[in-house]
């Protein structure tokens, strides 16, 4: 099978990519983004691997010439990264958008689309964040993807590469509180990276008949059922 991802560079993705390029059920592994990603962990299965490099703005002017079997997107930023909440827009909701369009380019009745968002996402929220992650998904549903699953996480922990000050401090915080994240406030649980990552992998190659679309929250990844 053909995969495409974009935010290869980011928390999820990075853990994401290397499980498809060392995957045997992928031929072939396209990478949309602005910076080629690191391979160099990683180099069993790298030949595979087609970069293509493109502006957010830039991926509706696409053309693929092959057929996307499963489409991973594991985008995001933050409003102080991105500038403004017009930036942070242009990410998080119409490059997500537009990655959904450009797979769909080529009409495969089995495409999957993986995306995350977050846990909390509204469309009618009064949260900025949470409500545009509530939007992606609403324009996400309504484009018809044969099977589109939706992953919730929680605050996400791991080593990222752009330092967000007040995310390491919640990470530090909260690794240090899991204890406390039992009962009804596990949906909460802040999760790792690699386990969003592990789960969007593993939900790609479960077998899903079209059409279908599906919202894995925080508390399904943890337990790993899905």
């Amino acid at each position: 099978m053909i995969a495409a991802i974009m935010g290869a560079t980011g928390l999820v993705g990075n853990a994401l990519l290397s499980q498809l390029i060392e995957s045997e059920h992928y031929s072939k592994v396209i990478v949309l983004g602005r910076s080629t990603p690191a391979l160099v962990d990683h180099q069993f299965g790298a030949e595979k691997v087609q970069f293509i490099a493109c502006q957010i703005d830039e991926i509706h002017e696409l053309t693929l010439t092959d057929t996307v079997d499963h489409a991973f997107c594991c985008l995001g930023t933050t409003i102080k990264q991105a500038g403004s909440e017009e930036a942070f827009i242009q990410v998080d909701k119409l490059a997500v958008i537009a990655f959904a369009k450009l797979c769909q380019q080529q009409a495969n009745p089995k495409l999957k689309f993986l995306v995350v968002t977050a846990q909390g996402a509204n469309a009618k929220s009064s949260v900025f964040y949470n409500r545009v992650k509530g939007e992606v998904e609403h324009a996400l549903i309504g484009l018809n993807i044969p099977v589109l699953t939706i992953f919730q996480p929680s605050l996400l922990l791991g080593e990222r590469h752009h330092n967000r000050l007040l995310e390491g401090i919640g990470q530090t915080l909260f690794s240090a509180l899991s204890w406390m994240f039992v009962g009804p406030l596990q949906q909460y649980k802040p999760i790792n990276a690699q386990t969003v990552a592990q789960s969007m992998y593993q939900a790609a190659l479960s077998p899903q008949v079209a059409p279908k679309t599906q919202t894995v929250t925080n508390l399904m990844m943890h337990n790993q059922r899905f």
